[in-house]
Parts: C-alpha cells; structure tokens; sequence
C-alpha cells in the first residue's frame, strides 16, 4: 500500500514537471521533478519492505513455509505474541524445530535462526509469570496482576540453555481476572501439557 501511494505521488510529479514545470530553468524544472519522483520511489520501497519485515502476518507465512521444509511434520504449531519466535513438533519423530526472527541485516530479506532438536535433548518445559515458575498444582488469584505470559523450554545440552516465547506481554500489569490472560493462560497450559507429556514419552 505504501509503495502504491508512492507510485502515485512520483507520477503525479512527474507530469507535473513535463508540464507546468517544463519552462522553469530551461528544462531543469523537468529534471528536477524527475529527480524527485525517483526518490520518492526509492523513500516509499524502503518503507514498504521495512513494513512487511515487522509484519506479523508476512513472518508468519515465512517461518510456516521453514517448518515445512526438509519433510517435517509438524502436529503443533506455536508462536510469540509478536511472530519473531515459533516451534512446531513433528509427533512421529520428535523433533521440535523452534524458529527465531533475526531482525536488521538487509532491508530486501527476512533472516531467520532454525535450530531442530530431539524431543530427547528436552529437559524441562516451563509456564512463567513474569519470570517466575507456574507452580501448577497452586491455584491463581485473580486479584494478583500480571505483565508476561512463557514459555520456558530447557534442553540437556547446557551450551544451548533455554528457549523461552513470549505468548503475552502488557505494557501495563493487569489483573489475573483479564479475560486475555485467562485465555492465552488455559491455551498456554494446553500447550505445556502436550510438550511435557511428549518429552517423558520420548526419554
């Protein structure tokens, strides 16, 4: 959209300048006006690919066209709040590929981390509120609040630490009442309870 609102911009100045600008300077108002189509061009390409790189939905047609690659199936598909972060299970022969967004480098592609590991290398999976643990057995009070939602894959290997995405993330803490954490809450446990499962199958 950005660059179609260009296009029209740069061609409106360039009919300007083989028109009513076509006499100014002898012929440099055209010059000039080409000129400054040109760069509008170049200033509304920019801005576009700088948009598709934050869109959520173009990274996440990016990162499902990976998960598809190399005959992996996957079951499960999981993703951060901002797409910049996403893994999927293939059941059959569990494996986790987990995704990451590497934003900056060049404005013309997408840049991505693919790390793939055996259910088998999985440790531990974790539920955090704000970093801290979900204990699973304790139930929550509502009237607490809350600012992130994660979850926390740790893996055998200690080089390769953890893995942690972000399912929810407030700019300002709410109540554990909200109906969007309840929701992202009870998916999130979905979620932690199928890896959990899979990982003590697979040892």
């Amino acid at each position: 959209m950005i660059f179609i609102i260009g296009i029209v911009i740069a061609f409106i100045v360039a009919i300007l300048g083989f028109t009513i600008f076509v006499d100014i300077g002898n012929g440099l108002g055209t010059v000039f006006s080409i000129i400054g189509a040109m760069v509008i061009l170049w200033i509304a390409g920019r801005l576009q690919r700088q948009k598709e790189k934050n869109d959520p939905n173009i990274l996440l047609d990016k990162m499902m066209m990976l998960f598809q690659e190399d005959g992996f199936q996957a079951s499960t598909y999981i993703f951060s709040q901002n797409v910049d972060k996403g893994f999927a299970i293939d059941d059959e022969r569990k494996v986790i590929r987990f995704i990451t967004h590497q934003p900056g480098g060049s404005s013309r592609k997408f840049k991505f981390e693919v790390i793939e590991l055996s259910l088998k290398e999985l440790k531990q999976v974790d539920m955090l509120e704000d970093g801290v643990p979900i204990e699973q057995s304790v139930e929550s009070d509502n009237n607490e609040e809350i600012s992130t939602l994660e979850l926390r894959l740790t893996m055998n290997d200690q080089e390769s630490s953890t893995i942690t995405l972000t399912f929810l993330a407030f700019n300002v803490p709410v109540r554990k009442s909200d109906a969007e954490y309840l929701t992202e809450r009870e998916n999130l446990k979905e979620i932690y309870h199928e890896i959990d499962s899979m990982m003590k199958s697979a040892v």
